[in-house]
């Protein structure tokens, strides 16, 4: 038996003028795995690939140690949920979940009523089970998929874009449960989103895709935090990307030159290896005060001016003039707090911990 329930290696898949190129990574037991990409990356065309709706033109796909490169969707044990969950719309709760039954592996088991209640019973659908998908909340539906899915008995779920239909109250609400879910079934599962928020709440690792390609695998604190290109960095969040040149490092930490007159420190890590470099800040690591803020003159202490403000929901994304671009997220308390109207003199305060260097040719 493999250590991994799903072990993608080098798989290359042409279709049209799209490619999927030399794509590997491993699914863990009990493991959420995200993969995140914009429309068009190729997350969808992956999870068929390695659902079976598309045989790869190079590479193998093992589940469980087995290989199934070759093998027919229902050979693969493979429990797909789709943006719509794709219930019976004609057969009631039991019925939907009775319906995966028959591709569970054979061997012998109670009578299917029994393994239908104990489904049932398992994700809290007792009370609804002679209701038809009409009558049924998004959360409801959630779970008679999954319900579903468990009666084949999967190696593993794979979820594409579940919640992207839904608004966004709702979203939050399902993507808790969901979360849960999981974690209690412990049947692992591939999730493909572009959602930066469904990523970190749902994922164990996380690989970040583009045009095919898989730019950067991880956990999600990695990816976000170290992200290894420009483009991965602008697609998990990073709102300051800077240009700019170590100057000397010294006692682990690198100082850059981002104009003639701003230099910013960051932990060197020891992954750059040439002076140019692109300085990346994400916005919840920007601490502003009005001036005069103590040690005003420290390291990564940027005297700025406001030049504008955007509602994001609970927190609000204030732009900076502070001899460069700077963009923070600070809360409705703090902004009122601070007055951070556009015009206000404030003081930035980055953590050299928190300035993350992506090197550059």
């Amino acid at each position: 038996m493999s250590d991994s329930t799903l072990t993608v290696e080098r798989v290359s898949l042409r279709i049209g003028t799209f490619a999927l190129q030399d794509i590997s990574f491993s699914l863990a037991p009990g493991q959420v795995y995200g993969i995140l990409g914009p429309s068009g990356a190729g997350k969808s065309v992956l999870l068929e690939t390695i659902a079976g709706f598309y045989w790869p033109d190079h590479g193998r796909i093992l589940i469980e140690g087995r290989d199934v490169t070759r093998a027919a969707p229902e050979a693969r044990r493979v429990g797909f949920m789709f943006q719509d969950y794709a219930l019976f719309p004609h057969l009631t709760v039991a019925q939907n979940v009775k319906f995966g039954l028959q591709f569970r592996r054979s061997r012998p088991r109670p009578t299917e009523h029994s393994q239908v209640q104990d489904l049932l019973a398992r994700l809290g659908l007792e009370q609804i089970a002679e209701r038809h998908p009409s009558n049924l909340s998004g959360g409801e539906k959630q779970r008679v998929a999954l319900a579903r899915a468990l009666a084949m008995e999967p190696a593993f779920f794979l979820f594409d874009e579940p919640l992207s239909a839904l608004d966004a109250r709702t979203r939050d609400s399902l993507r808790e449960e969901l979360r849960t879910l999981l974690r209690e079934l412990g049947v692992p599962a591939i999730y493909v989103t572009h959602d930066q928020t469904e990523a970190l709440v749902l994922a164990d690792r996380l690989a970040v895709i583009r045009d095919g390609v898989l730019l950067q695998e991880g956990t999600p604190s990695e990816v976000f935090g170290a992200p290894v290109d420009e483009f991965v960095a602008r697609f998990v969040g990073v709102e300051t990307i800077i240009a700019g040149r170590v100057l000397c490092t010294h006692d682990g930490v690198a100082t850059v030159q981002v104009t003639p007159e701003r230099r910013i420190e960051a932990v060197d890590h020891g992954a750059v290896r040439s002076p140019s470099v692109l300085v990346c800040i994400r916005p919840e690591d920007v601490a502003l005060n009005r001036p005069p803020a103590k040690d005003s003159a420290g390291a990564n202490q940027f005297p700025g001016r406001v030049v504008g403000g955007e509602p994001l929901g609970p927190m609000l994304k204030v732009k900076l003039d502070c001899g460069f671009p700077l963009t923070a997220f600070v809360t409705k308390r703090t902004y009122l707090d601070l007055k951070l109207a556009p015009g206000a003199e404030v003081v930035a305060h980055i953590e050299a911990a928190a300035v993350h260097l992506i090197g550059q040719p």
